[in-house]
């Protein structure tokens, strides 16, 4: 059984310390790094700079009750990123993404716009479920190519990343991905492996949100503000679980009416 690191465990890839890690302003060196991580492993051009889009503000998820807690950011060669963790598997996700995706593309223009000044939106979803259950790849990134001539490319402005927590079970410490990859999946846990200490010696970057995990789960503020937030995210879910249930009971009911 692993021993927790703090006297409050707080799970990385929860929805409030993975906007709060890659989604602070004064922690884009952690979110460059972690996309130039997912850009390597699939062979994409890496990022010098970004500006965070949507930059994390405590209150402000509190008060909205966010359930999506995205990073969208701009690099500085133009292109759109898009950054989710999601720790269930609610169906249809591969036409949510598409929809994220369409989102992103679709607001870069406005009225009088030219279709030249669209950029290329790249979505990492990161998912603590398997989508793909026959693939045994972890990283799999989909674009738009031609069906029988897989090496014409449409544009390069579609490109829809997915990560699955679950697939990866040895690691490779010399891939940037696997090293945030296995953080993701093993902060918080004091394991005895040695497998994070070598990451947290060898990436900056992760030491770096090493630091960042720490000071949240020692901020009284940011650990009530993650408390309330499961909780809201429990009772939300359990509506729609109850709500579900009575759509179905209704429905038997309809059905053995009309026998």
């Amino acid at each position: 059984m692993n021993q927790m690191l703090t006297d409050f465990y707080v799970k990385p890839t929860s929805d409030i310390f993975f906007k709060f890690l890659f989604g602070k302003e004064e922690h884009k060196p952690i979110l460059i790094d972690f996309i130039n991580a997912v850009m390597k492993n699939s062979g994409f051009p890496l990022i010098t700079d970004l500006v965070i889009k949507n930059p994390f503000n405590i209150q402000t998820i509190l008060n909205a009750k966010e359930t999506i807690l995205d990073i969208k950011a701009k690099s500085s060669d133009g292109r759109w990123i898009d950054m989710e963790m999601q720790n269930s598997d609610k169906g249809f996700f591969g036409e949510r993404a598409l929809y994220y995706w369409t989102d992103l593309y679709g607001d870069q223009l406005v009225t009088g716009d030219n279709y030249s000044t669209l950029r290329p939106v790249v979505c990492i979803n990161i998912l603590d479920f398997k989508m793909f259950k026959n693939v045994d790849r972890y990283h799999l990134c989909f674009m738009l190519r031609e069906k029988d001539t897989p090496e014409l490319l449409l544009t390069d402005h579609l490109s829809l990343h997915f990560l699955e927590l679950p697939k990866i079970t040895a690691y490779n410490l010399d891939k940037s991905l696997d090293n945030w990859l296995y953080y993701l999946k093993n902060e918080g846990l004091n394991k005895e492996d040695g497998i994070m200490e070598n990451i947290l010696k060898n990436n900056p970057q992760i030491a770096n949100a090493r630091e960042k995990y720490m000071s949240f789960t020692q901020d009284e503020h940011m650990r009530e503000a993650y408390n309330s937030h499961i909780r809201w995210k429990r009772d939300h879910e359990s509506a729609l679980f109850l709500a579900e249930q009575k759509g179905e009971t209704r429905e038997k009911f309809q059905t053995i009416m009309r026998l």
